[in-house]
């Protein structure tokens, strides 16, 4: 029986820089993914962190995803690998790892996302395979690694002063910025549009370039659910301000 065709729409989109679309959810919609995938999404974003979401949710958002060949990543609540492991078993193939502050946590992460030799991942034979549709496991396990995806969170001070270092770790993807926790971390909470805390993203992508690679901005584009709704609902009521 032939393994289930696997493609990382994101990890494609980060190496070529061609934009990709998405919705992030924050909430358990199976039934969303399946309605805007008739917009011609990429991808599907679930908030691990703070969204509400047990693991039969995220399992039933992965399976409603691949029904429609868009990639499912997640921002995980927590980096450790018994989480990631979770996540991953589940279906998602997009690791977004919050409030990374060093290179161990950064190198953790790695060694959690990808099967040997680039990392150490368990194997558990979870969906949406379940460990019958291998027609040969170490071919399925470097398909896993090459469709795998893994981005890093800068959300505090620590994490900008090693911008570079971070973007530099093999394994990693591309990065992204936790903007009101990174301006709370640099003493403007709620202000993200504070001069300093966008001066300081902006010397922080240029190190993360410098590294060779991108930030979220560079390639993906996404809209929230909530604004979704709130956006569609005042346009077709005829209530937009």
């Amino acid at each position: 029986m032939k393994s289930i065709e696997r493609r990382n729409a994101v990890k494609e989109g980060a190496r070529s820089r061609s934009t990709i679309r998405g919705v992030h959810l924050t909430f358990a919609a199976p039934a969303v993914i399946e309605v805007l995938a008739a917009v011609e999404l990429d991808f599907v974003y679930l908030d691990g962190e703070h969204g509400c979401f047990d693991w039969r949710d995220i399992e039933s958002a992965c399976i409603a995803a691949e029904r429609h060949r868009l990639t499912t990543i997640a921002r995980v609540p927590d980096a450790s690998a018994g989480t990631i492991t979770r996540f991953l078993d589940r279906g998602v193939c997009g690791i977004v790892a919050p409030h990374i502050e060093t290179i161990a946590a950064a190198r953790a992460v790695v060694e959690c996302a990808y099967f040997a030799p680039a990392g150490t991942r368990s194997f558990g034979g979870g969906r949406p395979e379940y460990g019958i549709r291998m027609e040969s496991r170490p071919a399925y396990m470097r398909a896993c690694n090459d469709t795998m995806s893994v981005c890093l969170m800068i959300e505090s001070k620590a994490g900008l002063d090693l911008a570079g270092e971070l973007a530099a770790v093999p394994g990693v993807d591309y990065l992204s910025f936790g903007m009101l926790d990174l301006a709370q971390s640099l003493g403007h909470p709620g202000d993200s549009s504070a001069p300093a805390v966008k001066a300081a993203v902006a010397d922080a992508t240029k190190r993360i370039h410098a590294a060779g690679k991108p930030v979220r901005e560079d390639f993906m584009r996404f809209v929230w659910i909530n604004d979704v709704l709130v956006a569609g609902a005042q346009h077709l009521l005829g209530t937009t301000p």
